[in-house]
């Protein structure tokens, strides 16, 4: 399984053209990709009242309808990732594309809904033009989103997140360390 590093993922962000025409949607995408674990199906399938609000927006509402497995999940978004939406509908209102709540979140240059393709070619491009030593895809921003968690929160939260229906398609994402089982055994009592 890949992973990507915080130092790989901003270089493949640093490697991002700002002025092409739209590098600033790219740059927003791949952000969110990394701090949601979105799956590329349910990013091209965000209309723009899924994840932005007048009021403050703080989550993704994921409908059934573009899950896998027809299960429907909310994703906190946190500063970073409030902040890639913030640059995904500002980049629609700049760019003179539709912004209103059942407006696709990805459009492409005729203002349609990005396909999986599109975007899954995109991430390429990037990856290619900033020479990442790894493959990177959406689907490992994804792997790289659930790794980190892991580490750090039970794995519980991280299934609910990604939206596993069994706590066994969640545990790939434990990276168990040699010290980390030799300390958890320094745990038990004494006898």
């Amino acid at each position: 399984m890949r992973i990507l590093t915080p130092a790989v993922t901003r270089q493949l962000l640093a490697a991002i053209p700002p002025r092409s025409p739209f590098g600033a949607r790219d740059h927003a995408v791949i952000r969110l990709f990394a701090q949601t674990g979105l799956r590329v199906g349910e990013m091209v399938g965000l209309n723009v009242g899924h994840v932005y609000h007048e009021t403050p927006f703080d989550q993704v509402d994921l409908p059934a309808a573009i899950c896998k497995g027809r299960h429907s999940r909310i994703i906190p978004l946190n500063p970073a990732a409030r902040q890639a939406v913030q640059d995904l509908v500002d980049f629609l209102k700049m760019r003179g594309f539709q912004s209103r709540p059942d407006s696709p979140l990805l459009q492409d240059r005729r203002h349609r809904r990005l396909p999986v393709r599109e975007v899954q070619r995109l991430v390429q491009v990037h990856r290619q033009t900033a020479g990442l030593p790894v493959r990177a895809t959406p689907h490992t921003f994804r792997h790289s989103f659930a790794s980190h968690l892991a580490n750090h929160v039970s794995l519980r939260i991280v299934q609910q997140l990604l939206g596993h229906r069994f706590l066994a398609s969640t545990e790939v994402y434990l990276h168990n360390q040699p010290g980390q089982l030799a300390q958890a055994v320094l745990l038990l009592p004494s006898f």
